[in-house]
Protein backbone atom coordinates (compact mmCIF):
# COMPACT_ATOMS: atom_id res chain seq x y z
CA UNK A 1 0.00 0.00 0.00
CA UNK A 2 1.64 3.10 -0.82
CA UNK A 3 2.31 5.98 1.82
CA UNK A 4 -0.68 8.26 -0.59
CA UNK A 5 -2.96 5.70 0.35
CA UNK A 6 -1.77 5.25 4.40
CA UNK A 7 -2.28 9.12 4.47
CA UNK A 8 -5.92 9.32 2.89
CA UNK A 9 -8.31 9.71 5.63
CA UNK A 10 -11.04 7.28 6.21
CA UNK A 11 -14.69 8.83 5.71
CA UNK A 12 -16.75 5.97 7.91
CA UNK A 13 -14.19 6.39 10.86
CA UNK A 14 -13.89 10.06 11.07
CA UNK A 15 -18.12 9.93 11.12
CA UNK A 16 -18.03 7.81 13.81
CA UNK A 17 -15.54 9.26 16.05
CA UNK A 18 -17.63 12.40 15.73
CA UNK A 19 -20.58 10.54 16.63
CA UNK A 20 -18.59 9.11 19.94
CA UNK A 21 -17.68 12.57 20.68
CA UNK A 22 -21.40 13.94 20.26
CA UNK A 23 -22.24 10.84 22.98
CA UNK A 24 -20.51 11.95 24.87
CA UNK A 25 -21.00 16.00 24.70
CA UNK A 26 -24.37 15.19 25.57
CA UNK A 27 -23.44 12.97 28.72
CA UNK A 28 -21.23 15.90 29.83
CA UNK A 29 -24.10 18.27 29.46
CA UNK A 30 -26.51 16.84 31.63
CA UNK A 31 -23.52 16.54 34.19
CA UNK A 32 -23.31 20.89 33.85
CA UNK A 33 -26.54 21.04 34.42
CA UNK A 34 -26.24 18.74 37.85
CA UNK A 35 -23.00 20.81 38.40
CA UNK A 36 -25.10 24.29 37.85
CA UNK A 37 -28.39 23.28 40.06
CA UNK A 38 -26.47 21.75 42.69
CA UNK A 39 -23.98 25.07 43.15
CA UNK A 40 -20.84 23.04 42.50
CA UNK A 41 -19.27 25.52 39.88
CA UNK A 42 -19.92 28.13 42.33
CA UNK A 43 -18.43 26.08 45.13
CA UNK A 44 -15.35 24.92 44.05
CA UNK A 45 -14.62 28.12 42.34
CA UNK A 46 -14.10 29.97 46.04
CA UNK A 47 -11.08 27.54 46.54
CA UNK A 48 -9.04 28.90 43.69
CA UNK A 49 -6.45 28.91 43.50
CA UNK A 50 -5.65 25.92 45.80
CA UNK A 51 -6.90 22.26 44.81
CA UNK A 52 -9.99 20.92 47.28
CA UNK A 53 -10.57 17.26 48.07
CA UNK A 54 -14.17 15.79 47.30
CA UNK A 55 -14.68 15.91 50.84
CA UNK A 56 -14.26 19.29 51.32
CA UNK A 57 -16.14 20.16 48.48
CA UNK A 58 -19.16 18.27 49.75
CA UNK A 59 -18.97 20.11 52.74
CA UNK A 60 -18.90 23.25 51.04
CA UNK A 61 -21.92 22.96 49.09
CA UNK A 62 -23.65 20.51 51.76
CA UNK A 63 -23.89 17.37 49.49
CA UNK A 64 -23.08 13.99 49.61
CA UNK A 65 -19.62 13.41 48.84
CA UNK A 66 -20.31 9.86 47.10
CA UNK A 67 -21.84 11.79 44.38
CA UNK A 68 -19.88 15.12 44.28
CA UNK A 69 -17.05 12.27 43.64
CA UNK A 70 -18.23 10.87 40.88
CA UNK A 71 -19.58 14.30 39.45
CA UNK A 72 -15.74 15.17 39.58
CA UNK A 73 -14.95 12.09 37.76
CA UNK A 74 -17.04 13.63 34.96
CA UNK A 75 -15.74 16.83 34.68
CA UNK A 76 -12.28 15.95 35.16
CA UNK A 77 -12.49 13.43 31.88
CA UNK A 78 -14.11 16.40 30.33
CA UNK A 79 -11.66 18.96 30.16
CA UNK A 80 -13.48 21.37 32.55
CA UNK A 81 -12.16 21.04 36.14
CA UNK A 82 -8.07 20.29 36.50
CA UNK A 83 -6.85 17.13 38.69
CA UNK A 84 -3.99 16.68 41.01
CA UNK A 85 -3.22 13.00 40.67
CA UNK A 86 -0.90 12.82 43.98
CA UNK A 87 -3.19 14.68 46.36
CA UNK A 88 -6.07 13.46 44.35
CA UNK A 89 -7.67 16.54 44.89
CA UNK A 90 -9.41 19.05 42.22
CA UNK A 91 -9.34 22.53 41.14
CA UNK A 92 -11.25 24.91 38.82
CA UNK A 93 -9.28 26.77 36.78
CA UNK A 94 -9.82 30.65 36.90
CA UNK A 95 -10.31 31.19 32.79
CA UNK A 96 -13.01 28.16 33.39
CA UNK A 97 -14.87 29.49 36.12
CA UNK A 98 -15.20 32.39 33.72
CA UNK A 99 -18.30 30.80 32.18
CA UNK A 100 -19.38 28.07 34.60
CA UNK A 101 -20.50 30.21 38.31
CA UNK A 102 -23.32 32.60 38.55
CA UNK A 103 -21.23 35.49 39.26
CA UNK A 104 -20.35 35.51 35.69
CA UNK A 105 -24.01 36.80 34.90
CA UNK A 106 -24.70 36.94 31.28
CA UNK A 107 -21.11 34.76 30.08
CA UNK A 108 -22.09 31.77 32.38
CA UNK A 109 -22.78 28.76 29.65
CA UNK A 110 -23.91 26.47 32.64
CA UNK A 111 -26.80 27.85 32.83
CA UNK A 112 -28.01 25.89 29.12
CA UNK A 113 -27.11 22.48 30.28
CA UNK A 114 -30.47 22.38 32.06
CA UNK A 115 -31.81 22.51 28.19
CA UNK A 116 -30.75 18.91 27.74
CA UNK A 117 -32.63 17.07 30.67
CA UNK A 118 -35.64 19.66 29.90
CA UNK A 119 -35.66 18.58 26.42
CA UNK A 120 -35.29 15.12 26.56
CA UNK A 121 -38.26 14.37 29.45
CA UNK A 122 -40.48 14.67 26.49
CA UNK A 123 -38.76 12.52 24.07
CA UNK A 124 -41.71 9.61 24.58
CA UNK A 125 -44.22 12.43 23.84
CA UNK A 126 -42.64 13.55 20.68
CA UNK A 127 -42.17 10.42 19.28
CA UNK A 128 -45.94 9.93 19.16
CA UNK A 129 -46.39 13.07 17.96
CA UNK A 130 -44.08 11.81 14.53
CA UNK A 131 -46.74 9.56 14.21
CA UNK A 132 -49.87 11.14 14.86
CA UNK A 133 -49.54 14.59 14.55
CA UNK A 134 -50.23 17.13 17.34
CA UNK A 135 -48.08 18.68 19.80
CA UNK A 136 -46.72 18.58 23.64
CA UNK A 137 -48.46 21.40 26.05
CA UNK A 138 -46.31 23.79 27.94
CA UNK A 139 -47.44 22.27 31.02
CA UNK A 140 -45.40 19.04 30.20
CA UNK A 141 -42.25 20.73 30.67
CA UNK A 142 -40.70 20.33 34.08
CA UNK A 143 -38.84 23.22 35.42
CA UNK A 144 -38.97 25.40 32.23
CA UNK A 145 -40.85 28.66 33.37
CA UNK A 146 -37.72 28.21 36.28
CA UNK A 147 -35.22 28.00 33.88
CA UNK A 148 -36.41 30.49 31.28
CA UNK A 149 -36.56 33.19 34.64
CA UNK A 150 -33.12 32.13 35.47
CA UNK A 151 -31.87 32.55 31.71
CA UNK A 152 -33.91 36.16 31.72
CA UNK A 153 -32.52 37.61 35.17
CA UNK A 154 -28.98 36.23 34.55
CA UNK A 155 -28.64 37.12 31.02
CA UNK A 156 -30.98 38.83 29.17
CA UNK A 157 -31.06 41.97 32.18
CA UNK A 158 -27.66 42.44 31.60
CA UNK A 159 -27.38 42.49 28.21
CA UNK A 160 -30.49 44.52 27.74
CA UNK A 161 -29.19 47.57 29.61
CA UNK A 162 -25.36 47.41 28.17
CA UNK A 163 -26.41 46.53 24.87
CA UNK A 164 -29.69 46.21 23.72
CA UNK A 165 -31.09 49.70 24.52
CA UNK A 166 -28.29 52.07 24.08
CA UNK A 167 -28.21 49.98 20.71
CA UNK A 168 -31.12 49.97 19.21
CA UNK A 169 -32.53 53.18 17.27
CA UNK A 170 -34.67 55.50 18.84
CA UNK A 171 -35.08 53.16 22.65
CA UNK A 172 -32.65 55.08 24.79
CA UNK A 173 -34.49 58.32 23.45
CA UNK A 174 -37.65 57.23 24.66
CA UNK A 175 -36.79 55.79 28.40
CA UNK A 176 -35.27 58.88 29.00
CA UNK A 177 -38.31 61.29 27.72
CA UNK A 178 -40.66 58.82 29.68
CA UNK A 179 -42.76 56.22 27.77
CA UNK A 180 -45.42 53.89 28.21
CA UNK A 181 -43.98 50.45 27.53
CA UNK A 182 -45.04 47.40 27.11
CA UNK A 183 -43.67 43.75 27.18
CA UNK A 184 -45.82 41.06 25.62
CA UNK A 185 -44.21 37.87 26.83
CA UNK A 186 -43.00 39.13 29.74
CA UNK A 187 -42.54 35.91 31.22
CA UNK A 188 -40.98 36.51 35.29
CA UNK A 189 -41.01 39.98 34.51
CA UNK A 190 -36.99 40.39 35.01
CA UNK A 191 -36.93 42.73 32.53
CA UNK A 192 -39.55 44.75 33.13
CA UNK A 193 -38.75 45.62 36.93
CA UNK A 194 -34.89 46.39 35.88
CA UNK A 195 -36.06 49.17 33.51
CA UNK A 196 -38.85 50.65 36.15
CA UNK A 197 -35.93 50.91 38.51
CA UNK A 198 -33.67 52.57 35.92
CA UNK A 199 -36.55 54.53 34.10
CA UNK A 200 -38.76 56.01 36.64
CA UNK A 201 -40.56 58.45 34.01
CA UNK A 202 -42.02 55.58 32.89
CA UNK A 203 -45.00 53.50 32.95
CA UNK A 204 -44.44 49.85 32.44
CA UNK A 205 -46.52 46.93 32.02
CA UNK A 206 -46.04 43.33 31.04
CA UNK A 207 -48.42 40.77 29.99
CA UNK A 208 -47.92 37.48 29.91
CA UNK A 209 -50.26 33.94 29.86
CA UNK A 210 -49.16 32.22 33.25
CA UNK A 211 -50.63 33.09 36.52
CA UNK A 212 -48.24 31.93 38.35
CA UNK A 213 -45.35 34.11 36.52
CA UNK A 214 -47.81 37.43 36.57
CA UNK A 215 -48.13 36.81 40.86
CA UNK A 216 -44.50 36.17 41.05
CA UNK A 217 -43.59 39.18 38.97
CA UNK A 218 -46.47 41.54 40.89
CA UNK A 219 -45.50 40.20 44.53
CA UNK A 220 -41.47 41.69 43.41
CA UNK A 221 -43.17 44.80 42.54
CA UNK A 222 -44.51 44.96 45.36
CA UNK A 223 -41.55 43.87 47.66
CA UNK A 224 -39.34 46.73 45.43
CA UNK A 225 -42.45 49.34 46.30
CA UNK A 226 -42.17 50.12 42.27
CA UNK A 227 -45.80 52.34 41.68
CA UNK A 228 -44.29 52.59 37.65
CA UNK A 229 -45.09 49.02 36.65
CA UNK A 230 -47.33 46.48 37.18
CA UNK A 231 -48.05 42.82 35.30
CA UNK A 232 -50.91 41.43 34.03
CA UNK A 233 -52.30 37.77 32.63
CA UNK A 234 -53.31 38.41 29.26
CA UNK A 235 -53.31 36.42 25.78
CA UNK A 236 -51.24 38.35 23.81
CA UNK A 237 -52.74 37.16 20.57
CA UNK A 238 -55.60 39.01 21.25
CA UNK A 239 -54.52 42.26 22.56
CA UNK A 240 -57.72 44.82 22.01
CA UNK A 241 -56.07 48.22 23.13
CA UNK A 242 -55.86 50.95 20.36
CA UNK A 243 -52.78 53.66 20.20
CA UNK A 244 -51.38 53.20 23.85
CA UNK A 245 -47.87 52.39 23.90
CA UNK A 246 -44.86 53.95 22.97
CA UNK A 247 -42.67 51.15 22.99
CA UNK A 248 -43.43 47.45 22.67
CA UNK A 249 -41.39 44.97 23.46
CA UNK A 250 -41.43 40.78 22.22
CA UNK A 251 -38.38 39.06 23.21
CA UNK A 252 -38.15 35.86 22.06
CA UNK A 253 -41.94 34.73 22.02
CA UNK A 254 -43.28 35.60 18.80
CA UNK A 255 -42.32 32.53 17.14
CA UNK A 256 -43.97 30.23 20.29
CA UNK A 257 -47.58 30.88 19.55
CA UNK A 258 -49.93 29.29 17.97
CA UNK A 259 -51.59 32.78 16.61
CA UNK A 260 -48.29 34.90 16.10
CA UNK A 261 -50.75 36.86 13.43
CA UNK A 262 -52.93 38.06 16.37
CA UNK A 263 -49.83 38.94 18.35
CA UNK A 264 -48.65 41.25 15.51
CA UNK A 265 -52.34 42.45 14.60
CA UNK A 266 -52.50 43.35 18.21
CA UNK A 267 -49.21 44.82 19.14
CA UNK A 268 -49.23 46.86 15.83
CA UNK A 269 -53.25 48.28 17.11
CA UNK A 270 -51.62 48.71 20.46
CA UNK A 271 -48.71 51.17 19.26
CA UNK A 272 -48.97 54.84 18.89
CA UNK A 273 -48.31 56.00 16.05
CA UNK A 274 -44.68 57.10 16.39
CA UNK A 275 -43.96 54.04 18.77
CA UNK A 276 -41.59 51.51 18.19
CA UNK A 277 -41.80 47.71 18.10
CA UNK A 278 -38.60 45.95 19.23
CA UNK A 279 -38.89 42.08 18.50
CA UNK A 280 -36.34 39.99 19.21
CA UNK A 281 -36.17 36.38 17.78
CA UNK A 282 -33.84 33.81 16.27
CA UNK A 283 -31.12 35.44 13.92
CA UNK A 284 -31.65 31.92 11.72
CA UNK A 285 -32.52 31.79 8.02
CA UNK A 286 -35.68 29.14 7.21
CA UNK A 287 -33.59 27.84 4.48
CA UNK A 288 -31.57 24.87 5.98
CA UNK A 289 -28.46 25.20 3.71
CA UNK A 290 -27.96 29.32 5.32
CA UNK A 291 -27.69 27.72 8.60
CA UNK A 292 -25.61 25.08 8.01
CA UNK A 293 -22.59 27.21 9.93
CA UNK A 294 -24.74 28.18 12.50
CA UNK A 295 -23.47 28.68 15.62
CA UNK A 296 -25.92 26.64 18.02
CA UNK A 297 -27.16 25.20 14.71
CA UNK A 298 -28.11 22.04 16.39
CA UNK A 299 -29.37 22.94 19.68
CA UNK A 300 -31.73 25.58 18.00
CA UNK A 301 -33.29 22.98 15.62
CA UNK A 302 -33.59 20.48 18.35
CA UNK A 303 -35.22 23.09 20.83
CA UNK A 304 -37.83 24.62 17.92
CA UNK A 305 -38.91 20.18 17.30
CA UNK A 306 -38.76 19.30 21.05
CA UNK A 307 -40.51 22.65 22.69
CA UNK A 308 -41.28 25.89 20.74
CA UNK A 309 -42.80 24.24 17.74
CA UNK A 310 -44.38 21.64 19.39
CA UNK A 311 -46.32 23.72 21.99
CA UNK A 312 -47.73 25.99 19.07
CA UNK A 313 -48.84 22.80 17.59
CA UNK A 314 -50.28 21.65 20.72
CA UNK A 315 -52.51 24.76 20.59
CA UNK A 316 -53.52 24.28 17.13
CA UNK A 317 -51.19 26.66 16.23
CA UNK A 318 -48.94 27.51 13.40
CA UNK A 319 -46.40 25.92 14.83
CA UNK A 320 -43.68 27.91 13.16
CA UNK A 321 -40.95 27.05 15.38
CA UNK A 322 -37.37 28.85 16.60
CA UNK A 323 -36.10 28.35 13.08
CA UNK A 324 -38.99 30.48 11.67
CA UNK A 325 -36.51 32.48 9.78
CA UNK A 326 -36.13 35.99 9.44
CA UNK A 327 -36.89 36.41 5.83
CA UNK A 328 -40.45 34.79 7.14
CA UNK A 329 -40.33 37.17 10.50
CA UNK A 330 -40.31 40.40 8.08
CA UNK A 331 -42.82 39.27 5.66
CA UNK A 332 -45.17 38.55 8.33
CA UNK A 333 -44.13 42.12 10.63
CA UNK A 334 -44.45 43.93 6.90
CA UNK A 335 -48.04 42.24 6.22
CA UNK A 336 -49.27 42.83 9.61
CA UNK A 337 -48.93 46.20 9.44
CA UNK A 338 -44.88 47.44 9.94
CA UNK A 339 -44.21 49.39 7.32
CA UNK A 340 -40.75 49.90 8.23
CA UNK A 341 -38.24 47.32 9.78
CA UNK A 342 -34.41 47.38 10.65
CA UNK A 343 -32.55 44.42 11.51
CA UNK A 344 -29.85 45.05 14.59
CA UNK A 345 -27.84 42.18 15.17
CA UNK A 346 -25.09 42.78 18.18
CA UNK A 347 -21.58 41.23 17.42
CA UNK A 348 -21.61 39.33 20.43
CA UNK A 349 -24.98 37.96 20.20
CA UNK A 350 -24.50 34.61 18.28
CA UNK A 351 -28.10 33.70 18.25
CA UNK A 352 -30.81 36.09 18.37
CA UNK A 353 -31.06 40.02 15.97
CA UNK A 354 -33.70 42.87 17.09
CA UNK A 355 -36.29 43.55 14.34
CA UNK A 356 -36.97 47.37 15.32
CA UNK A 357 -40.51 48.42 13.46
CA UNK A 358 -42.30 51.63 12.43
CA UNK A 359 -45.49 51.82 11.39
Amino acid sequence: MSTEAQATPDPAKAFATKLVKTLNDGALCLMISVGHRAGLYDAISTFYPEFVSSQALADKAKLNERYVREWLGAMVVGGIIEYNSESKTYRLPKDHAAFMVRESGPKNVAIFGQWISLLGSVEDRILECFKNGGGVPHEAYHRVDEVLAEKSSALIVPVMQEMVVPGIPGLLDKLKKGSKVLDIGCGRGFVMLDLAKRYPGCTFRGYDYSSKLIADANADVASLGLANVSFHVQNISKLEEVGEYDVILAMDVIHHLADPVGALKGANRALKGDGLFVMQDVNFSCDVEKNVNQVYGPALYADSLLRTMTISLSEGGLGLGAVWGTEVAQKMLKENGFNKTEIVVFPEDFVTCWFVNQK
